[in-house]
């Protein structure tokens, strides 16, 4: 087993504990997902540590990660340094490993420091008038992140994070294996927010606000939209099925 390592030069104080990730993964912390992946939290050195496990990798994929294209880890890894290097706040990414045997990636581990920002999903059990505070910040954040040209390939409620202070609401993206750094059409950012399952009247009270801000029409914003996100659910159903 080949076993590659990356780490953030801030974090070379824990190389040891990294290095005992894919033997000890397993009795590491506490589990707070598991599914296809598996997430425990852990803490080394007095510092708290997010630890994802991508184990069930499809056959094919593990020649690709192996040998073609960069693995979920290391994309996690570099793109959350680029968050943070374009002004946004992600968990500070700390290390990936992959784990190669026989010209095959079977398995790889994404590293970074814990937040306790929120999932935004929670915003559906908030009173109105402070949902409604939160969406306005929530859909001036967005436009930055486009205007920015970066599109978070599953920008859903689980995957965006918020923590509110004195100053107002703030936001951390996650899960960020999945992106793209370009410049997108209107067509390309509706598309990018098809995700975003919330109910109907605060989906089409963040668009309004999304429109406001990029100086587009309200109507036309939500409609594409909420036509992607019918496409989007439509192409689920017909795969379940």
């Amino acid at each position: 087993m080949s076993i590659h390592i990356e780490m953030a030069p801030q974090y070379e104080f824990l190389r040891s504990y990294i290095e005992a990730i894919p033997e000890k993964f397993n009795s590491m912390g506490i589990v707070v997902h598991k599914a296809r992946n598996i997430i425990r939290l852990d803490m080394a050195k007095n510092i708290k540590l997010v630890i994802k496990s991508y184990q069930q990798i499809y056959l094919f994929n593990q020649f690709c990660y192996a040998n073609l294209l960069p693995s979920k880890a290391k994309r996690a890894f570099h793109y959350a340094e680029k968050l943070i290097n374009k002004g946004f706040v992600t968990p500070e990414p700390v290390a990936y490993i992959e784990c190669i045997n026989n010209g095959l990636m079977k398995e790889s581990y994404f590293v970074c420091t814990y937040t306790d920002y929120q999932p935004l999903k929670q915003v559906t059990d908030m009173p109105i008038d402070e949902a409604r505070q939160l969406l306005d910040t929530f859909a001036a954040f967005t436009a930055h992140l486009h205007k920015k040209d970066i599109y978070h390939k599953d920008f859903s409620v689980g995957n965006i994070l918020y923590k509110q202070d004195e100053t107002g609401y703030h936001f951390s993206l996650v899960d960020n294996n999945r992106m793209q750094f370009r410049h997108g059409s209107f067509a390309d950012r509706m598309k990018n927010l098809r995700r975003l399952d919330l109910p109907l009247p605060m989906l089409a009270y963040y668009c309004q606000q999304y429109a406001k801000i990029n100086g587009e029409n309200e109507l036309v914003t939500l409609t594409t939209m909420l036509n992607y996100r019918k496409k989007r659910m439509l192409s689920a159903t017909t795969k379940v099925s």
